[in-house]
C-alpha cells in the first residue's frame, strides 16, 4: 500500500510537477541549507518498481533525467537531496549510450547550481563507469562512491572479527569479484596485517559465473574467516558454488544487489554496503530493503566533502575522518545509545591533542638545545 502511494506521488510531481518542484529546491537552496545532491538508480526491476511504475513510457522519460526521491537529514535539518535516474549499471556502462551519461552529469551540475549543493555525489557502480567508460573524472565536485564502500566493508569486518578475539595475522579474508575495489581492499587489509586473498571468477556468455578450482584451493576456503562478496547480483554468488567450500562460521560480508538469499547459504551473511550515523537519515527512506536509519556507503565520500569539509583520497585517512563525524557500520545495534560516537570523537581528540603537546615538547626541547650550545 505505502508503495503504491508512493509510486503515485512519484509519476505526479516528476510529470506534472516538475517546474514548482525545482522552484521550490530553488527557493530551500537560497538558504544554505542543502550541501550535496546524490543520485541513485535501480539494480533491477523489482527495486525500480518501489520506487516507479514499470511502464515503459515512463520509464524512457526518466532516462537521463535526475528526479528528487527525498531528502538527506541530519537530525531535523535537511543536508542534501537524494534523486533518482531509472537506468540500470548495465545500459550506461555502454559505449552507445555515453550520451545518457553525459546527459545525467550535466543536469546534476545544473541542479548542484540552483540547490547550492557543494558535492554531486554517485551511487555505486555509476562513478567508475563514468569515468572508465565515459572519461568523466571523479574530481570535486563529483564523489565517486570508492572510499565509502572501503571503510563500510573494514567497519563490518572489525564489528564482525570482535567475536573472533583473534588478531588480524591469525584471521583470513577472501575477496570474491576483484576488480579495483578488490585491489584497493587486498592492498587496505594486507598492510594492517591480515591474509588476504582474491578470488577470480569467469563470467559466462549466457549468464551466471564460475569459480575455478585453483582459485578455492589457493585461498583454503575451508579455513577462511571472511568472505568479501564483490560480485554484482546475489545469485552469481550462489552460482559461482563458493558455498560448497564454506564452513558454516565464515562470515559473508555481502555487497551485491540484489543481495545474497541467506536462507540458501549456511554461513553467517550481513549486508557490508550500509552505515549509520547518530542523527542522519534518508528521507524517504530508500527504495528496497533498507531501514530507516541505514544510509548507503556510496553516499559517503560526498556527504563528508559537504558536510565536513573532508577530501580524502588515502584510504587510511579516510577511514579515520570517517570515524571520527560518528560514522559506523549498520551491523551495530540501532539501540546503541548516541554517547558511543561522541566517545569516540572525544577519545580521536585527546589523541590529536596529546600528538600536537609531545610535537611542542620536543620542538621546545630542541630550540632549548641549541641555545645550550651557543652559550656553551
Amino acid at each position: 500500500m505505502i508503495d503504491s502511494i508512493r509510486r503515485i506521488l512519484f509519476v505526479i510531481y516528476a510529470v506534472f510537477l516538475r517546474l514548482p518542484m525545482w522552484g521550490i529546491i530553488w527557493l530551500i537552496g537560497r538558504t544554505g541549507v542543502f550541501k550535496t545532491v546524490f543520485v541513485i538508480y535501480p539494480h533491477d526491476k523489482e527495486e525500480y518498481a518501489k520506487l516507479c511504475p514499470d511502464y515503459q513510457p515512463f520509464i524512457k522519460f526518466m532516462s537521463g533525467r535526475p528526479t528528487p526521491g527525498g531528502v538527506i537529514m541530519d537530525g531535523w535539518k535537511p543536508v542534501g537531496i537524494y534523486l533518482f535516474i531509472s537506468n540500470t549499471p548495465q545500459e550506461l556502462i555502454k559505449k552507445k549510450n555515453s550520451h545518457i551519461a553525459e546527459t545525467i552529469v550535466r543536469r546534476m551540475q545544473w541542479i548542484q547550481k540552483i540547490s547550492g549543493a557543494k558535492a554531486i555525489g554517485f551511487a555505486g557502480q555509476l562513478g567508475p563507469i563514468l569515468e572508465k567508460r565515459h572519461g568523466i573524472a571523479m574530481e570535486p565536485p563529483f564523489f565517486s562512491s570508492t572510499m565509502g564502500n572501503v571503510f563500510s566493508i573494514e567497519d563490518a569486518l572489525y564489528y564482525l572479527a570482535k567475536s573472533e578475539n583473534k588478531r588480524p595475522w591469525e584471521l583470513s579474508i577472501a575477496i570474491l569479484g576483484g576488480g579495483e575495489l578488490g585491489e584497493i581492499l587486498q592492498e587496505h587489509f594486507s598492510a594492517q596485517g591480515y591474509k588476504v586473498g582474491i578470488l577470480d571468477v569467469s563470467f559466462k556468455r549466457r549468464g551466471g559465473v564460475e569459480l575455478k578450482q585453483s582459485e578455492a584451493n589457493s585461498c583454503a576456503l575451508d579455513q577462511v574467516d571472511f568472505v568479501i562478496n564483490l560480485l554484482p547480483k546475489g545469485e552469481d554468488f550462489l552460482n559461482s558454488g563458493i558455498i560448497n567450500f564454506l564452513r558454516p562460521s565464515t562470515s559473508v560480508i555481502d555487497f551485491s544487489r540484489p543481495r545474497i538469499p541467506r536462507e540458501m547459504v549456511q554461513a553467517n551473511v550481513v549486508m557490508g554496503n550500509r552505515v549509520q550515523r547518530p542523527g542522519m537519515r534518508f528521507a524517504f527512506t530508500l527504495p528496497g530493503d533498507w531501514k530507516k536509519k541505514e544510509i548507503p556507503a556510496c553516499s559517503m565520500p560526498s556527504i563528508l566533502a559537504s558536510n565536513f569539509g573532508i577530501v580524502e583520497q588515502n584510504v587510511t585517512k579516510f577511514c579515520l575522518a570517517a570515524r571520527h563525524a560518528a560514522f559506523g557500520t549498520a551491523l551495530a545495534s540501532s539501540s546503541q545509545p548516541e554517547t558511543v560516537p561522541i566517545l569516540g570523537r572525544i577519545h580521536l581528540s585527546l589523541r590529536r591533542v596529546i600528538i600536537l603537546c609531545r610535537s611542542h615538547l620536543d620542538a621546545n626541547r630542541a630550540h632549548f638545545s641549541d641555545v645550550a650550545k651557543e652559550r656553551g
